[in-house]
């Protein structure tokens, strides 16, 4: 009978999917509940995707598509709403709107505003974009919704996708299965360790000091290499292609570091790897189920060469990426939902600690992050009519500069998304790439007019 009564009390979490006399909602995930009190129009949470296609976009064809897509996947379709007690979303009754794009991706786009979606389909001539909010999702659910999005509207076009059944390929692309409920748990809740020990609180991370850019401008500067190269320079040196990218990022914030004057008070400088749960603690779902962990150096020490950099790297990545290390974080983060205390205290005062906590435990700790999604795979028949893929970063205003990076084939696609009008990360970076004997294609875009995205197709 008590077995019973806990393993229902479990579920209670994690299920997100609720109904009551008012209709259907769904319960933010443990990831989620911080975002509503942090994003704005400019911090809009918003991370994208999108895809360089070989014939301008049908919309009629791609809106069909998202309407199979959302029909699919209905717990996409739905926008943020207050509670008393906590916030949650409701399902939208219409198919979103497609908007036009713009060179400042991930702006003007507020969550907290009263009916609006969370995720938006941008389409411009060869170019189909999908951004979504990380209240909603991480960057394995986006892609997922993404790639389902690119079959679905393939298949409308009469594009055989000659390889319907073949593992990896089909993975994630959710073109026929019907809804099932693993698909929108809160994951973090599923594997919640209980009486684990907190993580150490982390030191505060060196930020880059650099005007920001107008308001609703986003830069995004992208550097697409060999995936061979990449891998073979990485096997080379006895580490992974991530480690290798992360001690790139590393150097160039030191470098930054020591070339401020004065130097900086915090002396740390740290890069955040996201990662995802899912290869550690099994689940279907495409809410957020990812950590991350922090690669740092102490700038007091002095500079350290490239290859010192590469070793430290890859060993650091080893010792935290740890199941035990991972579920002290688990058990931080989502232990507090479960307690009686915050459950009763009221939304407007959670938002306060909300705000104080990701302050504490957030983007303070970290000087930039890089997010590496790994190959992207489609089903051959889809292949030829797809140019590139690009994986763009959510906006902050506290690291001003981070990176993404996902491979198509054999180009490896890294896109800086910055809201800070210095470029000195980006150039320190992709110079350590090419001093390395790589060949890297850099290009930028920057939209430089105020005006804002409008709907093509309602």
């Amino acid at each position: 009978m008590r077995q019973d009564h806990r393993e229902a009390h479990e579920q209670r979490f994690v299920h997100t999917r609720r109904e009551d006399e008012a209709g259907e909602w769904y319960a933010l995930d443990n990831a989620a509940s911080i975002m509503p009190a942090v994003a704005n129009g400019i911090m809009t949470s918003l991370f994208r995707f999108e895809a360089e296609l070989d014939g301008p976009i049908d919309l009629e064809a791609i809106k069909g598509a998202l309407d199979l897509t959302v029909q699919r996947m209905p717990y996409f379709n739905v926008t943020l709403r207050r509670g008393f007690f906590w916030y949650y979303f409701e399902p939208c009754n219409t198919l979103p709107p497609i908007y036009s794009d713009s060179p400042s991706p991930c702006q003007n786009w507020n969550i907290n505003r009263r009916g609006t979606p969370m995720f938006r389909v941008r389409c411009e001539q060869n170019r189909i974009a999908a951004e979504f909010s990380h209240a909603m999702t991480d960057g394995t659910g986006g892609l997922s919704f993404f790639r389902t999005l690119l079959a679905n509207y393939f298949l409308l076009k009469g594009v055989d996708p000659e390889a319907r059944l073949k593992e990896g390929e089909w993975s994630g692309i959710l073109a026929s299965e019907s809804t099932v409920q693993e698909e929108f748990e809160d994951a973090y809740q599923r594997y919640f360790p209980e009486g684990l020990p907190f993580p150490e609180r982390g030191l505060k991370a060196f930020h880059l000091h650099s005007k920001a850019l107008p308001r609703g401008q986003y830069r995004v500067i992208c550097g697409t290499l060999s995936t061979a190269e990449v891998l073979a320079e990485a096997k080379r040196r006895n580490v992974s292609l991530t480690e290798l990218m992360v001690a790139v990022y590393l150097d160039a914030l030191q470098q930054i570091w020591h070339e401020t004057k004065p130097h900086p008070r915090a002396p740390l400088v740290a890069v955040e790897v996201p990662i995802n749960l899912r290869v550690l603690f099994p689940s279907r779902t495409f809410r957020n189920f990812s950590l991350f962990i922090l690669i740092s150096e102490d700038m007091r020490l002095g500079m350290r060469g490239f290859e010192e950099l590469v070793r430290r790297t890859h060993h650091q990545m080893k010792l935290e990426y740890d199941r035990m290390s991972i579920e002290k974080h688990l058990s931080r983060n989502a232990g507090s939902a479960r307690r009686l205390v915050v459950r009763i205290v009221p939304l407007w005062i959670k938002d306060v600690f909300a705000r104080i906590f990701f302050a504490r435990f957030g983007e303070s700790m970290l000087s930039g992050f890089i997010s590496n999604l790994g190959p992207v795979k489609m089903p051959p028949g889809f292949v030829p009519h797809i140019h590139t893929f690009g994986f763009i970063p959510a906006p902050s205003l506290t690291t001003m500069t981070n990176a993404s990076m996902v491979s198509w084939g054999d180009k490896l696609v890294i896109d800086f998304g910055s809201l800070a009008q210095s470029r000195d990360l980006e150039r320190l970076f992709f110079r350590r790439l090419r001093n390395l004997g790589l060949h890297v294609s850099v290009s930028c875009r920057l939209d430089h007019a105020k005006e804002g995205t409008h709907v093509i197709l309602p």
